[in-house]
């Protein structure tokens, strides 16, 4: 198995150059033929706290686009990559970072009081629309939909557990990457191309129908850089 380690030191902020090397890295697993499954880690304290805040705000528009472009099909990738793809969270998942780790398949988290998930766009004054909308939408049960999306509701892992974000909760770092590796490991005897035909047959059509929906509410999307004035999440 491939295990992906994403450390920068503080939270893990999503920015092109991070999109560019997650990029490479999953080109290098997808050829790697002896790489039956990807286990995804994030640092201990925060899986990814999303987009980068304090870069976003400097970028003119052409660059924004492009950054943001860049994320989108990132999160597209990692929700239609051929393989089995697990994350482990050992902290936070916020806005885009939850996004990443929705788009896994198989999630995995610590059991604590520290750790928060959630999507605070909407009260950050950031439409929550187009494909990320949809991976987001794919993962989060129906009845959780409107609290987590339109309300920008933050979870407590526990809390992420029963709603179904979560697939499997640990008591410690150390089993939780243990417990990854388990699950990993159980799936190493996929068909590979029946794994990535039955994904793609379930999942692609979400993200055309999210990159549809987009175009209908293109006029109520807010025109400029939505980051340089973001409204605080409570």
């Amino acid at each position: 198995m491939a295990v992906v380690r994403m450390d920068d030191g503080k939270v893990n902020a999503i920015e092109f150059s991070w999109c560019t090397e997650l990029s490479a890295i999953l080109d290098r697993v997808e050829e790697d033929r002896d790489a039956r499954a990807v286990l995804l880690f994030g640092r201990p304290g925060c899986f990814c706290a999303g987009l980068d805040h304090k870069l976003l705000p400097t970028l003119a528009p052409a660059e924004l686009g492009l950054a943001m472009q860049a994320f989108v099909e990132m999160m597209e990738r990692v929700f239609l990559f051929p393989k089995p793809l697990l994350a482990a969270s050992a902290g936070h998942a916020l806005a885009g970072g939850l996004m990443l780790f929705l788009a896994s398949d198989l999630r995995l988290a610590l059991d604590d009081e520290e750790s928060r998930y959630g999507l605070p766009e909407v009260s950050q004054g950031i439409p929550l629309i187009g494909p990320t909308a949809a991976i987001c939408s794919a993962a989060i049960p129906q009845m959780h939909q409107t609290e987590m999306l339109l309300h920008g509701r933050r979870l407590k892992a526990r809390e992420a557990f029963a709603w179904g974000l979560v697939h499997e909760l640990t008591l410690s770092i150390e089993r939780l990457e243990a417990r990854a590796v388990e699950r990993a490991q159980a799936l190493r005897e996929l068909d590979l191309p029946a794994h990535r035909a039955t994904k793609r047959a379930l999942r692609a059509r979400l993200l055309e129908e999210g990159r549809t929906s987009a175009q209908g509410v293109l006029g109520d999307v807010p025109k400029g850089n939505p980051f340089r004035h973001p409204r605080r999440s409570p």
